[in-house]
C-alpha cells in the first residue's frame, strides 16, 4: 500500500513539519552567527600577528650594534677604481694615484694549418714563478706544479687545449685563428709577477728535437731555458701610489693597501691623483629608522582597524574593546615612550632625541633633519639608544613574548578555537535533538492524519446509510 503524509487528511503535513522545524533550527542560526564571529576573531588575531613580525623585523634591524658602527668608502674618480669598507675601516681622507693595472701572463704557439693538426704526446709539467732581472725563475711557492699527461689519442692541437682546461690547474687554453693558421694561446688564470708561466715538456718520442713534437709548446724564458711559444702579454703587477706611499700588488683587487677597505682599479692614469674617503656609514642608519617608523605605522593601521568603532554607522570592527588588543598596543607605546636610565652612554635617553615622536593619531612621525644631526654628531651614540640594551633591544623583547607559542596572543587563539570546537558539538547535539523532534512531529501528524481519515469514513458512511432512508429523496 501507498501513503503519504497528509493523503488521509488532506493536511500539507510536510509543509507543517518544514515550518515547525524551521522554528526549532533558530539555535543553529545562533551557533552559526556565534562561530563566525570566533572565526572573525581568530582571523583579526592572525592579522595581529603578522603585522607584529613584519614590525619586528625592522626592529631587530635596529638592535644590531654593527648597523652603526657601518662606514663607507667612496672614490671621486670612480673611472680609476671602485671602493668599498667594513666596519674595522679607519675613518680618514686619502689621495690615490694608479700607475699601473696588474695583468695575467699569455704566451702563444706557433701557427698550425688546422685544430685538428697532430702536435705530439707526452707530459707537460705546468710551473708558476717570477722571471727575475738576473735570468733566473723563482718559483711559486703558494702554487704547486702540475703535470699533465697527452696521451697519443689525444695529441691533436684541440686535443691539447682541452686536456689543460680540464685540468684546472690555474692556466686557460685556447686556440686563436690570426688569419695565417692555428695557434695555442695559454694564460695564466692569476695576474702578476709571481704567476709567469714555466713549461716543460717531457715528449714521448725521444728521436724529437727540441722544436718538434709536444716540445712545440716548451717555455722558459729564463737564461738558458728552451722557449719554443712566446710572449704576447707580459705578467705584470698593479701599481699605485696612496699618499706618497708606492704600493705593489699582483692583482687588481686590493684588500690589504687600507685596513677593511677593498679597492678594485679599472685604469690606470700615472700621474693623476684623485681623492678616497673613508665615512661614517649614516645612510644605512637612515634608512633602518624610517623603515622602522613605516612599519611601526603600517601595525598602528592593524590595530585600528581591528579595533575603532564606527559611529555614523554604529558599528563596531572585529575586536572593539578586546583586552588583549589594548594589552599589545600599550605595551609597544610603554616601550617606545621609554626614557633610558639618565646618563646613558651617547647622550640619548629617549627617541624623541633622535627626532622620532608620537602623533596625536597614534602614529609615529620622523624629523629627518634633527636624526642626521644626532647621526653626524660624534658625542651622540644611536647604538646606545636602540642596540646595547637600548629601545630596539626591550622592544624585541616584549614583541618575542607576544608572538611565542604561548604568548599573549597564542593563548587568546588557544581559546578561540576551543570555542570553536565547543560550537561544533553544540552543534552536532541541536541536530541530534532535531532529528528526535522532526521524527516526534511526523508521528504525532501520522497520528492526526489516520484518526481524520477515519472521522472522514465515517461521515461518508452515516452519509450514505440517512440517504437511503424512507423519505429521504423526498421534497421534505
Amino acid at each position: 500500500m501507498i501513503s503519504a503524509p497528509g493523503l488521509g487528511s488532506g493536511l500539507d503535513v510536510n509543509g507543517i513539519v518544514s515550518q515547525l522545524m524551521t522554528i526549532e533550527q533558530r539555535p543553529l542560526l545562533q551557533l552559526g552567527t556565534k562561530e563566525a564571529k570566533q572565526q572573525a576573531e581568530l582571523s583579526a588575531y592572525g592579522n595581529l600577528k603578522s603585522g607584529l613580525s613584519t614590525f619586528q623585523g625592522t626592529v631587530k634591524a635596529l638592535a644590531n650594534p654593527s648597523l652603526f658602527t657601518g662606514v663607507k668608502a667612496s672614490i671621486v674618480d670612480s673611472t680609476i677604481a671602485s671602493v668599498s669598507a667594513k666596519s674595522n675601516a679607519e675613518i680618514g681622507a686619502h689621495t690615490i694615484e694608479v700607475q699601473t693595472l696588474a695583468q695575467a701572463q699569455k704566451i702563444k704557439s706557433e701557427s698550425f694549418a688546422s685544430p685538428g693538426d697532430t702536435i705530439g704526446s707526452g707530459t707537460l709539467t705546468i710551473e708558476f714563478g717570477t722571471y727575475n732581472g738576473d735570468g733566473t725563475f723563482t718559483e711559486n711557492l703558494k702554487k704547486a706544479s702540475k703535470s699533465i699527461t697527452i696521451e697519443p689519442s689525444q695529441s691533436s692541437l684541440a686535443n691539447i687545449r682541452d686536456t689543460i682546461n680540464k685540468a684546472n690547474i690555474g692556466v686557460s687554453a685556447s686556440i686563436v685563428n690570426d688569419g695565417n693558421g692555428n695557434r695555442l694561446v695559454l694564460a695564466s688564470n692569476d695576474s702578476g709577477l709571481s704567476n709567469s708561466l714555466k713549461i716543460t715538456v717531457n715528449d714521448a718520442d725521444s728521436n724529437n728535437i727540441d722544436n718538434s713534437g709536444l716540445s712545440k709548446l716548451a717555455y722558459d724564458a729564463s737564461t738558458g731555458g728552451t722557449a719554443n711559444m712566446s710572449e704576447t702579454v707580459a705578467a705584470r703587477n698593479a701599481t699605485m701610489v696612496i699618499d706618497g706611499i708606492t704600493i705593489t700588488k699582483p692583482s687588481n683587487t686590493v684588500t690589504d693597501a687600507l685596513q677593511g677597505v677593498t679597492i678594485n682599479l679599472f685604469k690606470a692614469n700615472p700621474g693623476t691623483t684623485t681623492s678616497l674617503s673613508v665615512t661614517k656609514d649614516t645612510t644605512s642608519v637612515q634608512t633602518a629608522v624610517s623603515t622602522f617608523v613605516n612599519a611601526y605605522n603600517e601595525l598602528q593601521k592593524t590595530i585600528s582597524s581591528l579595533s575603532n568603532y564606527d559611529v555614523t554607522n554604529q558599528r563596531a570592527s572585529v575586536l572593539t574593546g578586546d583586552s588583549t588588543l589594548r594589552s599589545v598596543q600599550t605595551q609597544l607605546r610603554n616601550v617606545l615612550n621609554s626614557n633610558l636610565q639618565s646618563g646613558a652612554a651617547g647622550g640619548l635617553n629617549t627617541l624623541s632625541q633622535a627626532g622620532i615622536r608620537f602623533q596625536k593619531d597614534g602614529t609615529l612621525q620622523l624629523d629627518s633633519g634633527k636624526l642626521n644631526a644626532v647621526l653626524n654628531d660624534p658625542t651622540m651614540d644611536m647604538s646606545s639608544l636602540f642596540a646595547t640594551d637600548g629601545i630596539a633591544v626591550k622592544l624585541s623583547q616584549v614583541i618575542d613574548g607576544m608572538l611565542k607559542n604561548d604568548g599573549l596572543i597564542d593563548g587568546r587563539m588557544d581559546g578561540i578555537n576551543v570555542s570553536i570546537k565547543d560550537i561544533g558539538k553544540q552543534r552536532d547535539a541541536v541536530n541530534s535533538r532535531l532529528a528526535i523532534v522532526e521524527q516526534r512531529f511526523r508521528a504525532q501528524f501520522a497520528a492526526l492524519d489516520s484518526t481524520i481519515a477515519g472521522m472522514k469514513q465515517t461521515g461518508d458512511f452515516l452519509q450514505q446509510q440517512l440517504s437511503r432512508l424512507p423519505g429521504a429523496n423526498s421534497g421534505n
